[in-house]
């Protein structure tokens, strides 16, 4: 490859519900829902010679006037949405970075982000830990960047090095990150970094 040029990073973002950008275009969607719901009474009751505000007040008064209060609070929430979704836009939507992997090194999003950079790193590996009661034990994937050599990792996996649920793997409406995605990435930027799938590790 020559010197010159670049390769683009490997990222990984968040797609599922947690996005502030799926959330605002579900508000958008529920705000038009209210509108063409509150149209459909009004034509509905006119085409009737019915009370256009026997039925408004039967949909919007109902429960104590829920609906009313929540119909009143979304375009606000809407609004508060959209402010929110520029400024990610501005900045890159940084929050929604569950892993990049570029010429640096790997940076692990998430509520405490962290770069890691190729020459502290001994490698990267895919685990599963146990989560849950005995009885009803669940294993949940999560992706670990190993700081100490083979021979010298501790018993526990969660002192290997820093850790995060594996990218995708927990999002409500989304697709976990494929593990051969991650080995071709590492490969481009360090192919001398082993990646490694250890399945189940219990602690």
């Amino acid at each position: 490859m020559p010197p010159d040029q670049k390769v683009e990073p490997f990222v990984v973002k968040r797609h599922g519900l947690g996005t502030t950008k799926t959330m605002l275009l579900f508000c958008a969607l529920l705000v038009g829902a209210e509108i063409l719901l509150t149209v459909l009474t009004v034509v509905i009751a006119r085409a009737q010679g019915h009370s256009v505000r026997d039925g408004l007040e039967t949909i919007w008064l109902s429960w104590g006037g829920s609906p009313l209060i929540f119909a009143l609070g979304m375009p606000f929430l809407l609004l508060i949405g959209a402010i929110t979704a520029l400024e990610e836009r501005q900045q890159a939507d940084e929050d929604d970075v569950l892993l990049s992997i570029d010429e640096a090194g790997v940076h692990l999003g998430g509520a405490q982000p962290r770069t890691v950079a190729w020459t502290e790193m001994r490698g990267i590996c895919r685990i599963e830990r146990p989560v849950g009661s005995a009885e009803d034990e669940e294993w949940e994937p999560y992706l670990v960047v190993l700081m100490h050599d083979e021979l010298a990792l501790p018993h526990s996996s969660k002192a290997w090095g820093p850790s995060r649920p594996w990218p995708g793997a927990h999002e409500v409406i989304g697709r976990a990150m494929p593990y051969d995605d991650l080995v071709a990435a590492v490969a481009r930027y360090a192919p001398d970094v082993p990646v490694t799938d250890r399945g189940r590790v219990p602690d």
